[in-house]
């Protein structure tokens, strides 16, 4: 079992989404039945798209530049920022960087990138809240935002109707009060083909797939270039309703929980059928779930910190919250954690572009 990270509370969450929204009803390469079949399985109605020229660092500022002013932090306290994303800015440099001057944070902020995806978040709050403790940083930024709709081709049914756009941000303070974070974090590059982009760049402000290369069709409604996200749908749902619980038990175990002691529970909003198997095989009610795949689609790495913001009237109280994101990679990886009473939690639109 990995050490819990102790020390470190997180004190607020802001999500920002895209204005424009695409309804599934209005994806015209579904078929009728297939739109049914999808709503079914997916449980997506509904998805937030970036607007042109609009990137995850943008998504990221907005929600930032929002949790700042709530909490009222002063910008010159930060003293670090870790920016996920597999959408950034540019090949290079790294998006953190230029979210750092675009924050106005001062230049003695660390910034760096993690290309990570679905098991984003838990990474993220390990990976910063250790280096927190470590260097003694005393206040910093998670940020974690995709564009995942500039990696998907229009005309490929199999990725398109998923996934949303999203940026977020979270701010964690060191605190010796705070209760401890548990982890279970886990990879398998041998499954990296399930989610793939195979070739091309994934800069977000000048977008490969935007580069003049010819579609190829495969089958009927799903054409693509080998820069756009291929899925493997049949793999994913097997590997996540596989790992994923044993996963939940052995944080379960680490925190020394029972299940009956969570009180709320956030999946990596994969798709519907995913997560009631996933919910099924470990045992918790439907009630304690909360999800947001029916307004927001898959969000990619940012959809646990936007379902914390979502859930926001549920969780005004804190609670015991278990955390599990799961995906491309194959990566996956569960928390548990406490959330305060009264703790920021922010869901907005915007379509600012910096």
């Amino acid at each position: 079992m990995m050490a819990p990270l102790t020390g470190v509370a997180i004190r607020g969450v802001s999500t920002a989404v895209p204005g424009t929204v695409a309804r599934t009803a209005d994806y015209t390469p579904l078929t009728e039945a297939e739109r049914v079949k999808f709503a079914a399985g997916t449980g997506i109605e509904q998805r937030r798209v970036a607007a042109p020229g609009q990137c995850a660092s943008d998504l990221c500022i907005a929600a930032a530049a929002d949790l700042l002013a709530r909490l009222d932090w002063d910008k010159s306290g930060i003293g670090a920022l870790v920016m996920i994303t597999q959408t950034g800015d540019h090949p290079v440099p790294a998006t953190a960087i230029i979210v750092q001057h675009k924050l106005g944070l001062p230049t003695s902020c660390a910034a760096f990138d993690i290309n990570l995806g679905c098991s984003s978040y838990p990474y993220g709050l390990a990976v910063l809240g250790s280096t927190m403790r470590t260097l003694g940083i005393r206040r910093a930024l998670l940020l974690v935002g995709d564009v995942s709709t500039r990696l998907c081709s229009y005309n490929d049914k199999s990725s398109w109707p998923l996934f949303g756009d999203a940026g977020s941000a979270t701010a964690l303070e060191l605190d010796d009060g705070a209760s401890p974070i548990h982890f279970d974090l886990n990879s398998d590059g041998a499954g990296k083909d399930a989610i793939i982009v195979e070739a091309g760049g994934l800069a977000s402000k000048r977008p490969a797939a935007d580069a003049g290369f010819d579609e190829v069709a495969l089958a009927p409604g799903m054409a693509r270039h080998p820069s756009h996200l291929r899925l493997q749908g049949a793999d994913i749902f097997s590997f996540a309703i596989g790992a994923v619980p044993p996963s939940i038990r052995r944080v379960l175990a680490a925190a020394g929980w029972e299940l009956d002691r969570v009180e709320h529970v956030v999946l990596h909003q994969a798709n519907k059928m995913i997560n009631d198997f996933i919910r099924k095989k470990v045992g918790y009610p439907q009630d304690r779930e909360i999800g947001t795949l029916r307004d927001y689609g898959n969000t990619s790495s940012v959809s646990i910190p936007l379902t914390l913001c979502a859930g926001s009237t549920r969780l005004a109280q804190g609670g015991r919250v278990l955390l599990s994101g799961f995906g491309v990679g194959l990566s996956w990886a569960s928390a548990t954690l406490v959330l305060d009473p009264g703790i920021v939690l922010r869901l907005f639109d915007s379509d600012h572009v910096y």
